[in-house]
């Protein structure tokens, strides 16, 4: 994976992504460098020799922008800088990250709801399809697809104690559409889902369009 850039102002969308990355590195194997730390000192803590096998992960947050390297002194890490506001296209943090590696952008006015895409799936309305593309150009990855649409499915089974009204009323409509054998039925295929796409045997986008389509045809049953 190459050299990760985050910016933008909306820090949640942002945060979330990079959880996302983080849960794919063990716990032991992640460094995280805040605001103020200083270059020098992050790449003298990388020389240290990792105690535990695997990929490290080095995140450095709000860095200075106007280094123009950022290579470290090993091989088997992977580098993501996050920053809380959006980096001008002439720094020069920007511009290596455009020749040497990938930057995403994550700008408030863009700032995207996982909600309408669940409840899309809900009402097996198509619309999922392209809700699920604004998430995708939000920076958000199938795995957070999965993890939402488990929350809605244990929502549709059981409604949350806790959650406000208009939340229970809208479960209530939603419901009418399912029972719980469909709800188990549709938790047991996207949990296959999730494991031929860890075991490498779903591509990306093949298990986009499954799980969106699990939910068009179960209306049809």
């Amino acid at each position: 994976m190459k050299p990760l850039l985050l910016h933008g102002s909306a820090i949640k969308a942002s945060r979330i992504k990079l959880l996302e990355l983080r849960n794919k590195f063990h716990s032991d194997n992640i460094m995280v460098f805040e605001k103020g730390e200083n270059w020098g000192t992050i790449l003298t803590n990388m020389q240290s020799i990792s105690l535990f096998d695997g990929e490290r992960l080095i995140v450095v947050e709000n860095p200075m922008e106007d280094l123009t390297n950022y290579q470290l002194p090993t091989t088997n890490y992977q580098l993501i800088l996050w920053f809380d506001h959006e980096i001008g296209s002439k720094k020069p943090v920007m511009e290596w990250f455009k020749k040497n590696g990938q930057v995403l952008f994550f700008p408030e006015a863009k700032e995207v709801s996982v909600f309408p895409f669940l409840d899309c799936l809900a009402y097996k309305d198509k619309k999922a399809f392209l809700e699920l593309q604004k998430l995708k150009n939000a920076g958000f990855d199938i795995q957070y697809f999965l993890t939402m649409v488990f929350y809605l499915l244990r929502n549709l089974a059981v409604t949350p104690k806790s959650a406000p009204q208009f939340v229970k009323d809208k479960l209530s409509r939603q419901r009418k559409s399912f029972n719980l054998e469909k709800i188990t039925s549709l938790y047991k295929e996207i949990l296959e889902i999730d494991f031929k796409i860890k075991s490498g045997l779903l591509e990306k986008s093949q298990a986009e369009f499954s799980l969106v389509n699990k939910f068009m045809l179960e209306f049809l049953i």
